[in-house]
């Protein structure tokens, strides 16, 4: 059963729609009847942790090999819930600490301070286990743990 409230959630960008369960099995189920393209996985938790809950973000097509065009944009993640353990239903806006895109869509994610992707932003990313600004492997050199308010996808 879906619920805005469950901590795995699987968020169409191109339907606008989104699904949440309170199991990762439930999400996995769901997601394979889906024609969308999973385009990249957010986690609440550093070291694309799963037991804080996370999203994966679909689309109706991959990304370009380039970061020269933004091929899907989420101007503000205040409106996304998500959560794990949180009755309030806090918003997904400040709360990345690992993100990880799916290789097989060639998508990067670009972050960024404000919404309507405005203020600071970080580089492409592909993968980051831990977002506070260790700029080991593909992470940024400046912190973008919990920092996050909308992003691209290129």
């Amino acid at each position: 059963m879906a619920d805005a409230t469950r901590p795995y959630c699987a968020i169409d960008l191109t339907a606008q729609k989104k699904a949440c369960f309170t199991s990762e099995q439930a999400l996995t189920d769901y997601s394979s009847t889906l024609a969308s393209l999973p385009l990249v996985a957010v986690y609440n938790w550093i070291n694309y942790n799963q037991a804080g809950g996370y999203s994966i973000w679909y689309g109706d097509h991959a990304c370009t090999a380039t970061t020269t065009d933004v091929e899907y944009v989420l101007p503000d993640l205040t409106g996304e819930t998500y959560q794990n353990n949180n009755p309030s239903g806090i918003s997904e806006n400040n709360t990345y600490s690992s993100v990880s895109t799916y290789t097989a869509q060639s998508c990067d994610i670009k972050l960024f301070d404000g919404t309507n992707n405005s203020g600071s932003s970080s580089p492409w990313i592909d993968r980051c286990t831990h977002l506070g600004g260790s700029g080991t492997g593909n992470c940024p050199s400046t912190n973008w743990y919990d920092r996050a308010s909308s992003f691209q996808l290129s």
